[in-house]
């Protein structure tokens, strides 16, 4: 029986593990969406990442959609503890637009101990019937993830699952005493299926 109780005790523990490695839907983070006239033929909208929480205009960041025809959703996500000193979560706000396919810009903010945001340049995919890859972030607490590094990568997954086929780094970051950095260090990051 005290086997048994270890035994379930260490699976909710890697199960607490493991859902801290992912993005995942959050209540804490809404935006607002303003459309912004100004004159012009095409409206646009401006949209402020806030704090659901709070009723003041406290802006997290602010972004403008100048294509609102096509746009069609945002949906925010957050990682809890990513592994990086001085950053308590990261919050990734995704806007899409459809067309013949969809069309995903990713933006990341990542939220310090002392509430202040640091922003990590935005990420682009392009999602269409046969897509097998996306371009991402991955911090240290997540798989494929490297100490005090952010690394940019393109993620392939295979054809019938979403399994991870590999991934490819395109770029790191190294975290370096609360700034970025780009790093001079490369590592190659490869995962088999």
């Amino acid at each position: 029986m005290k086997n048994i109780v270890i035994i379930i005790i260490l699976f909710q523990s890697f199960q607490s593990i493991n859902a801290q490695q992912i993005f995942s839907e959050s209540q804490e983070y809404t935006y607002t969406k303003e459309i912004m006239n100004q004159g012009k033929e095409r409206p646009s909208y401006v949209v402020n990442l806030i704090r659901a929480e709070e009723k003041t205009n406290d802006k997290i960041a602010t972004l403008t959609i100048t294509d609102i025809e096509l746009f069609e959703d945002i949906f925010i996500t957050t990682l809890e503890n990513p592994g990086l000193e001085g950053i308590s979560k990261v919050i990734k706000m995704e806007v899409e637009y459809l067309g013949c396919c969809a069309h995903v810009d990713a933006y990341y903010y990542m939220v310090k101990d002392d509430n202040s945001v640091t922003t990590l340049p935005e990420i682009s995919n392009v999602y269409c019937e046969n897509s097998d890859a996306d371009y991402q972030y991955i911090f240290p607490n997540q798989e494929y993830g490297i100490d005090d590094n952010i690394l940019e990568t393109q993620t392939f997954y295979q054809t019938t699952t979403t399994a991870v086929k590999y991934v490819n780094l395109k770029q790191s970051f190294a975290w370096n005493n609360g700034s970025i950095e780009e790093s001079k260090k490369t590592t190659a990051i490869t995962a088999g299926y």
